[in-house]
């Protein structure tokens, strides 16, 4: 294929990507900061208010005072969730994109004689 097309350019940006494991290690670092930032919205979010609730505010610490009078942030979690999730469907997606076999090419049309395993001479 030529590459001044865009599926050509394509073409060549999936196999450069696949050769050199550059697309894996891309969607790795992707899929690592998703995860970073949910367990860190879960840990603001919930665990520390909930952890402020329990001790009912009875701490010295200005986290735990602060999260105990403010309710949970179900929104934020909720976002955070579903950026989890939406990251994990394009990270699955592009990997099967990466990994797609390559068609065989179409210049040649099949025979009767290529169907049948070849001709008699």
């Amino acid at each position: 294929m030529d590459a001044d097309t865009p599926k050509g350019l394509v073409a060549e940006l999936r196999t450069t990507i696949l050769r050199k494991r550059v697309g894996q290690i891309a969607l790795a670092v992707v899929l690592a900061e998703a995860i970073w930032r949910l367990v860190n919205a879960l840990t603001w979010y919930l665990i520390i208010p909930l952890i402020g609730k329990f001790l009912h505010g009875q701490t010295e610490s200005v986290l735990l005072d602060a999260a105990s009078r403010s309710p949970i942030r179900w929104d934020t979690l909720f976002g955070s969730v579903l950026e989890f999730v939406l990251v994990v469907i394009v990270v699955v997606f592009l990997n099967r994109w990466i990994h797609r076999k390559p068609l065989p090419p179409k210049d040649e049309e099949p025979t009767e004689d290529d169907a049948i395993g070849g001709s008699i001479t």
